[in-house]
């Protein structure tokens, strides 16, 4: 009897992690004679989606004092419209979930890179301050559904490597902003309007995918859902929605305040700005890529505390007066600290509530996204009653406060 409590307790400890050594990707997800879903295919095609939000989501920071300069915007009104698209992507993320569960993926899916492009070209063609807020709202709900449902639909296609699969998915976001810092530092003489455009037509082809593939019907495991109601009473999920939450603020508030901070807090030029947030970028899909290669090797939980506490560090070292070239280091070394700390809290959340099905995805990227939303526009406000530097320095409250979080869902 003493025996059985004790291996209880040992599970109820650890019940936020995943299975420590599972089998390889390829070793147990060979579809069966019953099982023709294309799984490869879709896998691309949901790598695409996070690649052409990347790149749409990376072009506001890109451009941001030029965009302030043209409507006449202070740092409030600039953090607002850096965290515009997440007003629009939480939306978008609500919906989406819900819906997805009773009709599937594909009508969703196809809409939302329809809508996605066309909220970019209401910003290129934009004549005033509520014009860029107005596309740049749309464009995030369309974004918001392929975020909400890329992780699902993956997972669902490879339901037994959860944590490989969404490390390797997200590695794609930051992929977008590595290839935005390029496209922008070879076209900037393009001007923002003309790369507004070519942004949102890079998520068509993910779209196409999504229209012609062959796409499960539902993403939870067995023929009972998790409903959501329910869900969200669970001590373990509202933990997992504050970690999210945090590490949401944390990544957006430092990465698209960081090509302006470079140019205005520390004397920078534009191209040094744009050369930081490539760095970021570079830095995110390396640590994304690789969180996926260890996933399997090491409890995601002390993965994520790891994470944590060295961007709570780096935030602090980046937020002091030293030369741009300092601040990039920063950046490289924060963009791989803070890369595992949004898909490693999907994959916990899949692995405890296997059931949950697209709902629970859709509710945890609303506690991201919104903590995306508010992670600039608390930089910005802070920067107008003090400066930049003390608005990166208080950011590093956030996971600091997540670490704590973590801590008590191992209780």
């Amino acid at each position: 009897m003493k025996s059985n409590a004790s291996s209880l307790d040992r599970r109820t400890a650890h019940r936020l992690e995943c299975p420590s050594t599972p089998p390889p990707l390829a070793e147990r997800d060979v579809p069966d004679a019953n099982d023709t879903l294309p799984r490869p295919a879709i896998l691309v095609a949901c790598c695409l989606g996070m690649l052409g939000m990347g790149l749409a989501l990376s072009t506001p920071p890109l451009f941001a004092r030029a965009i302030a300069t043209a409507f006449g915007l202070d740092n409030t009104a600039s953090g607002l419209f850096l965290g515009c698209m997440f007003w629009g992507m939480v939306a978008g993320i609500f919906v989406s979930g819900p819906v997805a569960d009773r009709v599937g993926f594909r009508v969703l899916l196809v809409g939302a890179v329809m809508l996605q492009a066309a909220g970019m070209c209401v910003v290129a063609r934009s004549t005033g301050m509520w014009d860029i807020y107005l596309g740049s709202g749309i464009a995030g709900f369309g974004m918001g559904i392929v975020d909400a449902l890329a992780t699902p639909l993956a997972c669902a296609a490879y339901p037994r490597a959860r944590a490989r699969v969404a490390n390797l998915l997200h590695s794609f976001f930051p992929l977008g902003l590595l290839l935005a810092g390029v496209l922008v530092m070879l076209l900037r003489h393009w001007g923002w309007r003309r790369i507004y455009l070519l942004m949102g037509l890079a998520c068509l082809p993910a779209g196409l995918l999504f229209l012609f593939l062959r796409l499960p019907a539902a993403a939870h495991e067995g023929p009972d859902r998790l409903p959501t109601r329910r869900l969200i009473t669970l001590r373990p999920f509202l933990l997992l929605l504050a970690a999210i939450l945090l590490a949401g603020g944390t990544e957006i508030g430092f990465s698209f305040w960081l090509p302006t901070y470079i140019e205005k807090a520390q004397d920078g030029t534009p191209r040094m700005g744009t050369v930081a947030f490539l760095v970021f970028g570079v830095a995110m899909t390396l640590g994304r890529l690789g969180h996926s290669a260890v996933a399997h090797r090491f409890r995601l939980r002390a993965l994520w505390i790891a994470g944590a506490a060295a961007t709570a560090l780096l935030l602090l070292l980046a937020s002091l007066n030293f030369p741009p070239l300092f601040t990039i280091l920063c950046a490289a070394v924060l963009g791989v600290a803070v890369s595992g700390l949004w898909p490693t809290t999907l994959a916990l959340a899949g692995n405890r509530f296997p059931q949950a099905g697209a709902s629970m995805y859709s509710t945890l990227h609303v506690a991201g996204n919104t903590g995306a939303l508010l992670g600039p526009l608390m930089v910005g406000v802070i920067a107008d009653r003090w400066d930049l530097h003390v608005g990166v320095a208080l950011l590093a409250v956030a996971p600091l406060a997540a670490l704590v979080v973590i801590r008590l869902g191992r209780e």
